[in-house]
């Protein structure tokens, strides 16, 4: 695909899905999730020893029985591997929301029919009531949705979720279906709102993170103003991403 710059720019995006992989002209570009992956999500190591506790719970009698029907490793594989059930479950959910989100959004742009609510997963019919309830409590105005961006000036690339005109305010928005709102997420925004000035020439005013809760349909919406401070701060993370890159090309 073909990215036009204000400045009559045209640069040549190519992104593999399946690896999650951006080129520019051919050249390889980061992410800006894999720019930010190495920052810790301290929530993650706990949850995930909670799931291995649980299938503990739910298995010891069939390891520590009269007559076991689990072994000592299947156990141990067991407990390693139950937050991926969890996980993968959480995903389909995750996935469920966000195609909706992005459905809907098309067809409010004119490119879509209104999407069906996915009844397979009650938490996901929770999250899109939520976010149309925040819809219907601001002026939204939708501009784009899952645009694929490139910054000329740092070489990183990403997919937007949307972007749009929110209470008179031009703003960048990042759809989340994770526990909380994390610091990271708004480095993460603001490295797309400098994507967006680079390709329209225009600064982003304000960047919102979307977060809905795949349990209880709760919604959370953190919005910060800070992009120039939170793209330093992304800048630093760049920095090191690309140094570490070409130590290891040197191997």
């Amino acid at each position: 695909m073909k990215i036009e710059y204000h400045d009559g720019e045209t640069i040549e995006l190519d992104f593999n899905e399946k690896k999650h992989y951006y080129t520019i002209e051919g050249k390889y570009a980061p992410s800006v999730t894999t720019i930010l992956d190495s920052i810790a999500k301290p929530a993650l190591i706990p949850w995930a020893a909670n799931e291995g506790a649980k299938f503990f719970g739910m298995n010891a009698h069939k390891l520590l029985g009269k007559n076991p029907s689990m072994t000592e490793a299947e156990m141990g594989k067991g407990i390693r591997g139950a937050f991926r059930k969890t996980s993968g479950s959480a995903l389909n959910v995750g996935m469920a929301v966000h195609k909706w989100c992005e459905e809907a959004i098309l067809w409010k742009l004119g490119r879509g029919e209104i999407p069906d609510m996915p009844t397979k997963w009650a938490e996901a019919e929770n999250s899109i009531n939520a976010f149309r309830e925040w819809v219907k409590a601001n002026e939204v105005k939708w501009l784009t949705v899952e645009e694929k961006v490139y910054n000329r000036k740092y070489n990183y690339a990403g997919t937007v979720d949307a972007t749009a005109i929110i209470n008179g305010e031009y703003s960048v928005i990042d759809f989340k279906t994770s526990g909380a709102i994390y610091s990271a997420y708004h480095l993460q925004c603001s490295a797309y709102a400098k994507a967006i000035e680079d390709m329209r020439g225009k600064p982003i005013d304000k960047a919102y993170v979307l977060r809905f809760d795949k349990k209880t349909g709760e919604f959370e919406s953190g919005s910060s103003v800070e992009i120039e401070d939170n793209f330093r701060a992304f800048y630093g993370f760049l920095v090191g991403y690309n140094r570490l890159k070409e130590l290891e090309n040197r191997k």
